[in-house]
């Protein structure tokens, strides 16, 4: 595939299931995305959704839920079936039922194969088309953020004053198509599960108010969403004949969209969580969130007070004790550390995530059966977080430790593949062949990266 498509497909798959249209033009302008992992916040968010992916005809396990540590309002769909979700989108939602129908647009547009539609429409394409795509993609995109009219004086569409090329007008005019097909499965999805359409309609609300100073400068053409009003609307019809339309979120959603909240909260503004969640507050959220704050601003005697009083009232909540396990080890409190998140794993043996973190604490200690053990759990980890550079980098330093050349050169052969390190991850690779007995599944693992690389197009790095 030529570079210059690769590219395209890139800025656009980032864009054109962005759920604020505003939004697009920080993905064009190729920002990183600052993605975090929650053990408690993505088993949740998945308890919530897989109704809907059942719903839709999508295997649970296939799917996968990525968390961006950014403010603002927008979530979409990339790479296969990975659901990208804004903690600023999170934050502002009131209900489980606001945030389910947010996911059951984008689970409606991987139900469609939007993604691999998107990338066939492209493919007609060409090569000057491409680019013209990624010149008038970057100035729409500064245009849209700005709130600025764009392209004004060229040749007109006949809806706006834009002056962009006719195919990106088409493919923009097919990205709308998608949008909506994505809309129409979300409100399919929820009379499935027997779920209200009312939290999508109030959470397209809050999209209104914060497009409303905009929203009269942007062509219609030259957005990939339908305009909030249409949406709003269409999912108010689909509301008034919906036989679940008052029906409440259950005592078990709304907890956990409470506590994922106020977690995102203390993390993500701990100074605004405290304000928010007032002491006189004595709720779980509210206790949770406060804790948190605290640890965040460096004030550990106040966060583990917090947080030690809710293990003491639920001593077999996983997540209590993982974030007992981070304050203790971001502190300094390594062999303290280590017993929460012993404790942690004991109680939820099923999350690769914790096991991760509990690893990373074992290595610190400097012992030699912490170092085992840390290894065991990796490879236990490993099997759901094989994509995880951080898992390898620990694995790596686990297999050196307890001198294992082979998968220590196996483990940083895997690094370097997420990295896209070629030359490197060959040269691992190779010394991981040669180090390991032959036949066993690390030396056919080694192999099978060998394999990978040379059949991959380009060189080095």
């Amino acid at each position: 595939m030529p570079t210059v498509f690769r590219r395209i497909i890139t800025l656009f798959s980032l864009a054109l299931f962005a759920l604020a249209p505003l939004r697009a033009a920080s993905a064009q302008q190729g920002q990183r995305l600052n993605l975090i992992r929650d053990a408690e916040i993505e088993n949740d968010i998945r308890a919530m959704v897989i109704p809907i992916w059942k719903a839709a005809g999508l295997d649970p396990n296939g799917v996968e839920i990525m968390l961006v540590q950014d403010n603002t309002l927008n979530a979409f769909v990339a790479g296969g079936q990975r659901i990208f979700i804004n903690t600023g989108l999170i934050m502002r939602t009131e209900t489980p039922n606001q945030l389910i129908g947010v996911l059951a647009h984008e689970s409606g547009h991987i139900a469609g194969g939007h993604l691999a539609r998107m990338q066939e429409e492209l493919r007609a394409l060409t090569t000057l088309q491409i680019l013209e795509l990624i010149l008038a993609g970057g100035a729409l995109a500064g245009g849209a953020a700005s709130g600025g009219a764009v392209g004004r004086g060229g040749p007109t569409t006949g809806v706006g004053s834009t002056n962009a090329p006719g195919s990106l007008l088409s493919f923009l005019r097919y990205t709308q198509t998608q949008e909506y097909s994505a809309d129409q499965a979300a409100i399919t999805f929820l009379q499935r599960t027997g779920q209200s359409p009312k939290g999508a309609v109030e959470f397209l609300r809050v999209l209104q108010r914060e497009e409303r100073m905009a929203i009269s400068q942007r062509d219609p053409y030259l957005s990939t969403h339908p305009l909030t009003p249409d949406r709003i609307a269409a999912f108010e019809e689909a509301a008034a004949h919906s036989p679940y339309l008052n029906k409440p979120d259950s005592p078990e959603f709304l907890m956990m969209h409470h506590r994922t909240v106020a977690k995102l909260m203390g993390f993500v503004t701990p100074d605004a969580a405290l304000q928010h969640f007032a002491e006189a507050d004595r709720s779980v959220p509210a206790r949770y969130a406060r804790a948190i704050a605290w640890y965040r601003k460096g004030a550990l005697g106040s966060a583990l007070l917090g947080i030690d009083g809710l293990i003491k009232e639920y001593p077999n909540d996983p997540y209590f004790n993982e974030v007992r396990g981070q304050m203790l080890y971001e502190n300094g409190h390594v062999a303290d550390a280590v017993i929460s998140y012993r404790r942690a794993v004991q109680l939820l043996p099923s999350s690769a995530i914790i096991k991760i973190d509990f690893a990373r604490a074992l290595l610190e200690t400097n012992n030699a059966d912490n170092d085992r053990e840390a290894v065991r759990n990796l490879e236990l980890a490993r099997q759901q977080e094989s994509g995880s550079f951080d898992l390898w980098r620990l694995m790596a330093s686990g297999y050196s430790r307890l001198n294992n050349p082979g998968m220590t050169s196996l483990a940083r052969a895997e690094m370097a593949v997420l990295r896209g390190q070629r030359a490197e991850a060959q040269a691992h690779a190779d010394a991981a062949v040669r180090q390991l007995q032959s036949g066993t599944p690390a030396w056919q693992r080694a192999q099978d990266i060998k394999a990978y690389i040379n059949t991959r197009p380009g060189k080095g790095r």
